[in-house]
């Protein structure tokens, strides 16, 4: 619509007591099949009849705004035919048109013409707006139009909101703080100082200290076996539950997925999205990608896309991490609920009808649901083998564990659903953050709030080469430290918010991991000096004995992770990997190598993103094939 037409349109346009239905039949959009089978599916998800027609592909999104548009007496602007006038945004107004979903359009004779996607939140928004306008006149658009406008027209602001939105006091981006630099140079220089006066002794206290730190892990361990049951207040064992009660209806879930050049991932991504058992209605799914990405969205929109997948491309701006991107994508994502995946996850099909379920079951204070996560390329060599052990472990073992000791549980990084009102409250991601999953599910224990365990599981592709692995696990690593060094900032108001034993079970969580991968190499040394009788006998008798007490504590430690993993295995029915789990200290080297590369990176390039490649192992290549054959069989 031109503005030569647009007052005529205004003049003539009138409210249209009809049904959104009556509206698309009259004018050809839907068929009377269509029609019918929407009402049909809205008996269950009480969804609006135009979100039920375009979710299912029955009709376009633009003959549908147009009909909402003729039933409120609006005119309608289509933004592919006029685009916007960008020198009408307001700054002031950015976080206003964000949080309605509103935008100037054009200036006209009449005033200056307001475009939206929902008649009834607008007008509520128009009234709040600073801008100094002579009148505003409301008009309405195609909802996905409407944001990519604003997506262009505030990139900057937008940017700089999704680099921000986590406040500073509970971001990595406020840096190290005094007390911790203090602490770190202070033992840097007792430890060297130490060295030069008495090094027999330093080096004695420092094989302690491993001693120490490999055997928080095994006590970890240990808990976690003994505590570790599927048992969180009753909740998981409501995921075989229906949907939802019928009397209540089901929540919007929105799943946000963010990919960089994940071209080889396309056809496996559309598989799994298409196979979700949920009413598509009721599915916001938000594809992130970036602007330098110029694969990644061709690729995943020659597979059709379900009509419920939107692409939404990240403003640039810094840091440029995978939580800066889900906090953009946040801004523009529906559901009551938010869920995050991975490009290469394949969840369970009725994943989020369980998780729905459970969240109907749980009180308030539950604000988020992990499913376990696992590998469909186990199988694939070494590395994937010992990687899903790992994952046993954690997710069937470990994770319970922190659960019912009411500790704080980090988060895996995918397949995971946050209540919005929860995350929102948490201040949303840290961008600064690159384990971000981890502090996330930190900062919700700090806020009195429960991360609940499903019993669903998705299917990942575990990392294949060595080097792919050891950079992944590099940055993790990095992340747990980094959520360390933000929670840490002030001890003693993290001690009154958790409590005694989450603050300490909360610092076990974080450091034990990378702390122990540090350590052995001296776990090595005294491994080397029980075989070496030449190394022994050239060594303090204090030292040795340290190293004997260092391989005691290791051997248990040990036996305990075997525990740990076999009993994970056996909970997950993957048994036949179990004589593995004793070759876990051959894989041991690379979680060495990533820990000190984490430190490293820590201190030189804190943000920087070491992005996993998905899709090139030999299982996923097969899988890839195998779903493009189908989908092509399929259109012919």
């Amino acid at each position: 619509m031109s503005l030569d037409t647009f007052g005529d349109a205004l003049a003539t346009h009138q409210f249209d007591s009809s049904r959104i239905g009556s509206i698309l039949k009259g004018n050809g959009s839907a068929s009377e099949t269509s029609i019918q089978r929407a009402l049909t599916a809205q008996r269950f998800s009480k969804a609006r009849i135009g979100d039920i027609l375009s979710a299912h592909g029955l009709v376009e999104r633009t003959d549908i705004a147009e009909a909402v548009a003729r039933q409120h007496g609006l005119p309608f602007v289509d933004l592919s035919i006029e685009p916007a006038d960008p020198t009408l945004i307001e700054t002031a107004d950015i976080a206003i048109y964000l949080d309605s979903k509103i935008m100037p359009w054009r200036k006209t004779g009449q005033g200056t013409v307001y475009l939206c996607s929902d008649p009834d939140k607008a007008a509520t928004a128009m009234a709040q707006l600073r801008r100094k306008d002579r009148s505003r006149i409301l008009a309405l658009t195609e909802a996905q139009s409407l944001r990519s406008a604003l997506v262009t027209a505030t990139a900057g602001p937008l940017a700089k909101r999704a680099g921000m939105r986590r406040p500073k006091p509970f971001s990595l981006r406020r840096g190290v703080v005094t007390w911790q630099k203090t602490v770190i140079v202070m033992a840097l220089i007792t430890f060297f100082a130490g060295l030069v006066l008495s090094p027999a002794s330093s080096i004695v206290a420092l094989i302690y200290i491993a001693a120490s730190i490999i055997g928080l892990n095994g006590l970890l361990w240990l808990s976690s076996c003994l505590y570790g049951r599927f048992d969180n207040h009753g909740l998981a064992r409501t995921c075989d539950a229906p949907l939802i009660s019928d009397h209540r209806p089901p929540p919007s879930i929105s799943i946000l997925i963010a990919l960089y050049r994940e071209a080889e991932v396309a056809p496996l991504l559309n598989e799994a999205l298409r196979a979700l058992d949920y009413p598509p209605e009721l599915l916001d799914v938000k594809l992130i990608l970036e602007t330098d990405d110029d694969e990644t969205g061709p690729a995943t929109l020659a597979q059709d896309p379900p009509p419920f997948v939107e692409i939404l491309i990240t403003p640039d701006g810094g840091p440029r991490t995978k939580p800066r991107a889900l906090n953009f994508a946040m801004e523009f994502a529906k559901g009551d609920i938010i869920g995050v995946y991975d490009a290469e996850d394949r969840p369970a099909p009725n994943q989020i009808r369980q998780i729905t379920a459970q969240f109907a079951a749980s009180p308030p204070e539950v604000a988020c649901i992990q499913a376990r996560l696992g590998f469909y390329n186990a199988s694939e060599n070494f590395i994937t083998r010992c990687f899903e052990i790992k994952y046993a472990a954690w997710f069937d073992v470990i994770l319970p564990g922190l659960r019912q000791m009411n500790l704080p549980t980090p988060l895996g990084g995918t397949s995971f659903f946050i209540r919005r009102r929860a995350l929102a409250a948490a201040g949303g991601w840290d961008s600064y953050n690159v384990t971000e999953d981890a502090d996330l599910g930190v900062m919700l224990s700090r806020m009195g709030l429960i991360t609940a365990l499903s019993r669903s599981i998705t299917a990942e592709e575990a990392s294949s080469k060595p080097s792919a692995w050891i950079k992944q696990r590099s940055r993790w690593l990095k992340g747990y430290l980094a959520t360390w060094i933000t929670r840490m900032a002030h001890p003693a108001e993290l001690w009154r918010n958790l409590g005694p034993s989450s603050f300490i079970g909360l610092n076990v969580i974080l450091l034990s991991a990378v702390l122990g991968y540090l350590a052995l190499p001296l776990m090595w040394l005294g491994a080397l000096l029980t075989v070496s009788d030449t190394l022994s006998s050239a060594l303090p008798k204090a030292i040795i004995e340290a190293f004997h007490n260092l391989g005691h504590v290791s051997a248990l430690c040990i036996l305990l992770l075997l525990i740990a993993a076999v009993l994970g295995l056996w909970r997950r029915r993957r048994l036949q990997y179990a004589p593995f789990a004793f070759l876990l200290p051959l894989y041991w080297p690379l979680g060495a190598i990533a820990a000190y590369l984490a430190v490293y990176e820590l201190i030189v390039t804190p943000t920087t993103w070491r992005k996993t490649q998905h899709g090139v192992g030999r299982i996923a290549t097969k899988m890839r094939k195998k779903s493009l054959a189908t989908s092509r069989s399929g259109s012919d």
